[in-house]
């Protein structure tokens, strides 16, 4: 994995927002449905991430 700089970081958020567009365009999903597939991806990948239930609603 490459080393956590400013450039690393700025072109995962970049292709994050990238990704989110094309589930918008795609899907017609909201950013509350956003929200919860990010949220999901996250828990499939930590399912011991403690998430706040309350982070869900919008």
């Amino acid at each position: 994995m490459r080393e956590w700089t400013d450039e690393f970081i700025t072109d995962a958020q970049q292709e994050l927002v990238g990704m989110v567009k094309d589930w918008k365009y795609d899907y017609g999903a909201d950013d509350k449905a956003c929200s919860a597939m990010l949220l999901w991806m996250v828990l499939k990948l930590n399912p011991k991430a403690e998430i706040d239930p309350k982070m869900f609603q919008g």
